[in-house]
């Protein structure tokens, strides 16, 4: 095919095609033998890499039965894809709403599905392009994929495919499945490397408490975004969530004073002992404005709002309260997963100058900047955190990992597939 391919005298090589292919039979013939020449250079490639043929993950064919230890091909590593090995897979807590039950999330994704988007791992297999990634480094893999011809179009891997025909295509493809599984290809750029002498040697981390990147990375996009300051205030309402309390933790690395607000007074208590007296104070929603407002207004103006509500927050009275209480010149983080309108005081928003900051997820190099954080010691984690690990499973025990995800993961619990074991 090189030969055909390269060839520059069309004129010599278009009798033959002519006669390869005047039969049925015989092209057939002709693409059987392109189809076991790309299987062969496929084998060769991944005996170069030392890779196996095949991987097992964890297939949902439907959100209404059961899922199925698969085996499927293992990917090569082609230019920009590198291949890992998840150590530590995490299982957001609402995965049982998304994946099972009949999804009453209503998350759009294709169909058969490995799902999982980060992970703890180690890189199995580098493309041809890597530079400075090897074999056996400690990464972690981090859960939005970007087009690299587009950046604005982005998907939730293994999650959500998004709303546009071109996020449709991405996540259809080339990165359809996540990493509950044994063996996972990831982008390049979303392979983050991890220090591990730093970490575990010198920091002292086990390698499962490093999973809880994973919850910390996405609120420090939305405070990076509207760029928290040392010595600013900010308020995280809610704050007793998992993504939420994470929020905490980061913004108090970032060197910001934290007014945590949550309906969970236990949470709340759990959040205040994180920091030296006067860094975190806490306040219980009461469901009217008026009432958070006043309470709010008890630590001064505010530089920050921070929200990333759930679904079902949008009539909630801190959404209001927390943008009536920032000061001239405030900013407001949005994040949340809210599907419909929330109520804006406008008069309040365009006389003070606020600015409303909206944030998906967040980008790579915030990725980076965070792990730097955790690596130098600004930002503790895991157990001197208050920060603890729930549960780990096989893929086999999937039922169980869902189930104790759902009852067990929340505001500093984690919980993980160990596809590889331990």
């Amino acid at each position: 095919m090189n030969w055909l391919n390269t060839h520059k005298n069309w004129r010599i090589i278009q009798p033959v095609w002519k006669r390869l292919f005047e039969s049925q039979h015989r092209f057939k013939l002709f693409c059987r033998f392109v189809s076991r020449q790309s299987f062969a250079t496929k084998m060769a490639s991944l005996t170069e890499q030392s890779l196996p043929a095949t991987y097992t993950g964890l297939q949902f064919h439907s959100a209404s039965s059961p899922p199925t230890l698969a085996t499927l091909p293992t990917p090569v590593p082609t230019a920009g894809t590198v291949i890992v090995k998840p150590l530590y897979s995490i299982i957001v807590q609402y995965a049982n709403e998304i994946f099972t039950n009949g999804n009453p999330r209503g998350y759009k994704y294709p169909l058969p599905l490995v799902p999982g988007g980060a992970c703890i791992a180690r890189v199995a297999a580098v493309p041809p392009d890597a530079t400075s990634l090897k074999p056996g480094q400690l990464v972690f893999v981090e859960l939005t994929v970007r087009a690299r011809d587009d950046p604005n179009a982005k998907i939730l891997r293994g999650f959500h495919e998004g709303f546009s025909e071109g996020t449709r295509r991405l996540m259809g493809g080339e990165w359809r499945n996540g990493c509950w599984a044994t063996l996972s290809s990831s982008p390049l750029e979303n392979a983050h490397v991890l220090d591990e002498n730093i970490l575990v040697e010198k920091l002292g981390y086990k390698l499962e408490e490093l999973g809880s990147l994973g919850q910390l990375v996405v609120p420090y996009g939305g405070l990076a975004d509207v760029d928290l300051k040392p010595g600013e205030t900010v308020l995280i309402a809610p704050a007793t969530g998992s993504f939420s309390s994470a929020a905490v933790h980061v913004a108090l690395a970032m060197g910001a004073r934290v007014i945590a607000m949550g309906r969970n007074e236990t949470a709340l208590a759990e959040l205040k002992k994180l920091a030296e007296p006067g860094r975190v104070e806490t306040i219980k929603i009461s469901g009217d404005v008026q009432e958070d407002m006043n309470a709010l207004s008890k630590y001064g103006p505010l530089d920050v709002y921070f929200d990333i509500s759930p679904r079902p927050a949008s009539k909630n009275s801190h959404i209001r309260a927390g943008i009536m209480s920032l000061r001239p010149g405030g900013r407001m983080s949005l994040m949340g997963g809210i599907p419909g309108d929330i109520d804006i005081p406008y008069w309040y928003v365009s006389y003070n100058g606020i600015t409303i900051k909206g944030t998906f997820m967040n980008t790579i190099q915030q990725a980076k900047e965070l792990i730097k954080l955790v690596e130098r010691g600004v930002l503790k984690i895991g157990s001197r955190a208050g920060m603890k690990v729930a549960g780990k499973f096989r893929l086999e025990d999937w039922e169980d990992a869902l189930k104790t995800a759902a009852a067990e993961g929340g505001p500093g619990r984690s919980v993980y597939f160990i596809p590889n074991g331990e």
